[in-house]
């Protein structure tokens, strides 16, 4: 039976929508909010999202731990399914490709039949036909498929506004690269510190017991630094989501309009998106080169084994957020040539 994590604050849109939806196409069904670890993004959630065949994330307010969540998920490039009540998505999140649904109660008709046509798109499953949402059998001449409202196609944002978005958000990535490439710096300084007292405790006739008291002392040296590495990265993973939706949007608006027609400031921001995918490609280089010495100090002691993995993952998220920002910088770059 596929699997569907919900990620949302509202108990009414798990029980007003997903639910049913997810009962109509035989989904088993797990709902974040109930997930008993501690924290808006726990080693249990972190799972789920990265293992469930689809996530369904409700945008409605905005709740910062479904933006975390959503960034974990773009980064495994699984499917997911975005939802949002009609006017309630805030700036920053308005940019993503949301399905849209009238306010709830009222409007459960419409938002479950997005939602079960997205969902049957996602995981190529032949969708249910729409039950009469009001507990009638069949589909009787009074009943009615709910129509996107008209006004929220011409609801989009325009080019200042979508200029503005892609700006705010490579902005704001710079931080978090900058985050990132600050916690490793610290990951080397502390391996230069050590570097002498490594060497004494491998001279000939140095004993075990020496050379253990060296790496346990470069083990906690080091907790901090990965601890903020691996922070930086979520974070860094946690706004992807955001970025990626401003920055497409923003890039599918230049490449359908006419080059005599683009603003003074694209040229600059087509730059931006370039270099800003370089940074982040040489904080994942860094890392990378750091691997083969990551499985080597992980051998060495217990003591270890926490702050390698922690760099590791870091390591595997910035993988993930750097396939999907080449794309961008590479459509950059043909607009820039075209």
């Amino acid at each position: 039976m596929p699997t569907c994590l919900v990620l949302g604050p509202e108990a009414l849109f798990h029980e007003e929508v997903v639910r049913p939806v997810c009962e109509e196409l035989q989904l088993s069904l797990i709902r974040a909010d109930q997930l008993t670890e501690p924290g808006p993004l726990g080693e249990q959630l972190v799972r789920h999202l990265l293992e469930e065949d689809v996530v369904v994330a409700d945008l409605t307010g905005g709740h910062p731990s479904v933006a975390l969540g959503l960034g974990v998920r773009h980064a495994a490039g699984r499917s997911t399914v975005l939802l949002g009540q009609a006017g309630t998505v805030p700036a920053g999140l308005d940019a993503l490709p949301a399905l849209q649904f009238p306010p709830l109660p009222d409007g459960r008709a419409e938002a479950r039949a997005l939602l079960r046509a997205a969902l049957a798109e996602e995981l190529g499953l032949a969708a249910a036909p729409a039950p009469d949402e009001e507990g009638g059998e069949g589909g009787g001449a009074g009943h009615e498929v709910a129509e996107p409202p008209a006004a929220l196609e011409e609801s989009g944002p325009g080019l200042l506004e979508l200029a503005v978005a892609a700006e705010t958000e490579m902005e704001a990535m710079a931080e978090d690269v900058a985050l990132v490439e600050a916690a490793f710096q610290d990951l080397g300084a502390m391996g230069e510190l050590f570097t002498e007292d490594v060497v004494r405790a491998n001279l000939p006739g140095a004993p075990m017991s020496t050379r253990l008291a060296v790496v346990n002392r470069f083990a906690k040296s080091i907790e901090g630094p990965s601890d903020e590495l691996e922070a930086a990265a979520w974070r860094l993973a946690a706004r992807m989501e955001l970025t990626l939706g401003a920055l497409r949007a923003f890039l599918e608006w230049v490449r359908d309009t006419p080059r005599s027609e683009w603003p003074d400031f694209v040229e600059a921001q087509l730059d931006q998106v370039i270099e800003q995918t370089r940074e982040v490609r040489v904080a994942a280089t860094c890392l990378e080169e750091f691997g083969p010495m990551l499985v080597f100090i992980g051998r060495t002691s217990s003591r270890l084994r926490g702050p390698s993995r922690k760099i590791a993952g870091s390591l595997r998220t910035l993988l993930g957020v750097l396939s999907p920002l080449e794309e961008c910088a590479r459509m950059a770059r043909a607009l820039q040539e075209a």
